[in-house]
């Protein structure tokens, strides 16, 4: 199985970025990238994916 993540959608927010990806198994998974140097949230993580890039 491929480790490549297709992003479903990205988001700006109040609190930072939303990015939500689909990994080559099918799992959905929400990221929340904040601005202001806060600790990340992730929901539904994938052991086969990887976390979007810190921009």
């Amino acid at each position: 199985m491929s480790n490549r993540n297709t992003l479903v959608s990205r988001h700006l927010t109040s609190d930072g970025v939303v990015v939500w990806t689909r990994c080559a198994c099918g799992r959905l998974r929400m990221d929340l990238v904040p601005t202001a140097g806060a600790p990340g949230l992730t929901a539904g993580p994938c052991p086969h994916a990887h976390s979007p890039s810190r921009e």
